[in-house]
C-alpha cells in the first residue's frame, strides 16, 4: 500500500481553525495584561513626578514665594511627562481643589481664556475663584513643601473624546500631594467627573 504524506486540507483547516479559537481566547487576555501594565507605568511616573517637584523644592530650601498666575496654571493645565519611551498628559493644579463645584471655579477663573478679570485673594492668600454663576470659593495656592492636608495635585489627562486621554473614558490615575496614586472612575470621585471631561475637553481645542 502507497503511504500517505502530509495534511489533508480539511485536516490543516482544523488545525486553523484550532489555532483560531486559541487565539481569540488569549488575545483579550493579553491586551488586559498590556493595559494593566500601562497603568502601573503610569502610577509610577506620576508617582515619581511628584517626588522630583518635592525634592526640587527641598534643594532649593524654599517654599511658596509667589502665588500662581493664570500662565503658569495654563501651563500646568496640559503638560507630558516621561515614563520610560511612554509619554502621558498630565492636568496639574496650582490651587487646592476639593470638589466639582470648586473645580468648575478654578476653570472658570483661571483657565477660561475670555476670562480677563483680575486676580483677586483674602486675607490669608487664597485665591478667590468665581465660577460662571457668581459663585465665590476661597482656593488655598498648593506648597507641596508645607502640606498638611491631602489634596488632590495631578491626574493624567481627562478628555470627553476617549482618543485624546491617556485613560481612555472610564477614569483616570490621580495623585495627591501625599504622593498616594490611585485610579478614579468617572462618576465616582473628583475629578473623574463629566464636568472635568467636558471643560479638558473645550481646553484642547482652545489651546492647541
Amino acid at each position: 500500500m502507497r503511504q500517505r504524506q502530509g495534511f489533508s486540507l480539511i485536516e490543516l483547516l482544523i488545525c486553523i481553525g484550532i489555532i483560531g479559537i486559541l487565539m481569540a481566547l488569549y488575545l483579550p487576555v493579553l491586551s488586559k495584561a498590556r493595559h494593566k501594565a500601562v497603568q502601573v507605568a503610569e502610577k509610577e511616573g506620576l508617582r515619581q513626578h511628584h517626588l522630583g517637584k518635592v525634592a526640587d523644592g527641598a534643594n532649593a530650601g524654599t517654599t511658596l514665594t509667589s502665588l500662581p498666575d493664570r500662565e503658569e496654571c495654563v501651563e500646568a493645565f496640559r503638560h507630558e511627562v516621561e515614563v520610560g519611551k511612554h509619554e502621558m498628559v498630565v492636568t496639574e493644579l496650582r490651587y487646592a481643589v476639593q470638589n466639582e463645584d470648586e473645580f468648575r471655579a478654578y476653570y472658570h477663573t483661571l483657565i477660561d481664556p475670555d476670562n480677563t478679570t483680575p486676580l483677586e485673594y483674602d486675607e490669608f492668600g487664597s485665591l478667590l475663584a468665581q465660577d460662571p454663576d457668581g459663585n465665590t470659593y476661597a482656593l488655598r495656592p498648593i506648597d507641596l513643601l508645607t502640606e498638611t492636608e491631602t489634596v488632590v495635585l495631578a491626574w493624567t489627562f481627562i478628555s470627553s473624546v476617549p482618543a485624546e486621554s491617556s485613560s481612555g473614558a472610564l477614569g483616570a490615575d490621580v495623585i495627591y500631594t501625599d504622593g498616594h496614586v490611585r485610579f478614579v472612575r468617572y462618576n465616582d470621585a473628583f475629578p473623574a467627573v463629566p464636568i472635568v471631561a467636558i471643560l479638558s475637553h473645550e481646553f484642547m481645542e482652545t489651546w492647541q
